[in-house]
């Protein structure tokens, strides 16, 4: 019923670990022997799903499922656990009544400014909640690289200008910042189709290369994106102020030092730096 489901081994990991890293799951270890689980079992699905979704409730017959409680250290049951992004954040054994439990759910569901962020999925709900002190800033990023992937860059960037430094969410930005950037140098240029008719016919123009380097970055093709900027590095490292070693480097954060795509063009970049 509503946000309640029951749970195994088999989809433990999916329907736990992963659904936490969306919204907290509530784990119930009971079983059908236990009174007390009896007792706690209805109280739990009432009180979470009163919580409208804010909190999830996964039941799990110890029974059922020994290598589980096992896991978890169960001793006794019931015994209640909350997960959030995969991890064990609170737990409670034995029945307890109603106005604990509801407390307890309280301290881990999402206020309702966060819960509307988590369900904000498009333009305009999205801006709703800039101006909310809580999630505003979160919900800045969220619609800044909406914008983005719908090629409005522009839009984007002033969005990005108005995160306060030193913050989380501007550190987080950045990356997004940089994509902004990316995608405004391609379109100045005339876009990824002006950017190759001129490489055509002027294949060492690197105006054109930064512009084409530039417009697939923005648009998540890394790999083509490192070879226009490493061609230009290997043309003149002076070029835009070092701008495309920057750019390499910049997308190598963003991949992360063990991706493979990271580790060859790093090597790649060295030999010719």
């Amino acid at each position: 019923m509503g946000f309640v489901k029951d749970v195994g081994e088999a989809d433990f990991e999916t329907q736990v670990l992963a659904r936490s890293r969306e919204v907290p799951v509530v784990v119930d270890f009971w079983a059908a022997w236990c009174a007390p689980c009896r007792m706690l079992g209805p109280t739990l699905e009432r009180e979470v799903n009163a919580l409208g979704g804010r909190v999830e409730l996964a039941k799990l017959d110890v029974d059922q499922a020994p290598a589980l409680s096992g896991r978890f250290g169960v001793q006794g049951i019931p015994a209640v656990m909350a997960f959030r992004d995969g991890q064990v954040v609170a737990d409670f054994v034995g029945a307890k009544d109603a106005a604990f439990v509801r407390g307890w759910l309280e301290q881990l569901s999402p206020s309702g400014a966060k819960w509307a962020l988590t369900a904000a999925k498009d333009e305009a709900s999205l801006r709703a909640l800039l101006t909310t002190p809580e999630v505003g800033a979160q919900a800045s990023l969220r619609l800044a690289e909406l914008l983005l992937s719908a090629g409005r860059a522009s839009e984007a960037m002033t969005l990005l200008d108005t995160l306060r430094p030193g913050t989380t969410e501007a550190d987080a930005g950045q990356a997004l910042r940089q994509l902004a950037r990316f995608a405004i140098d391609a379109e100045t240029f005339g876009g990824e189709a002006r950017a190759r008719e001129v490489l055509a016919g002027k294949p060492g123009d690197l105006d054109a290369q930064w512009a084409l380097g530039c417009a697939l970055a923005a648009g998540d093709q890394p790999g083509p994106a490192m070879e226009r900027f490493l061609t230009i590095v290997t043309a003149s490292r002076k070029f835009n102020e070092d701008g495309a070693r920057k750019a390499m480097v910049t997308l190598f954060e963003r991949l992360g030092p063990q991706h493979e795509l990271t580790r060859d063009f790093r090597r790649r970049l060295q030999n010719v730096l």
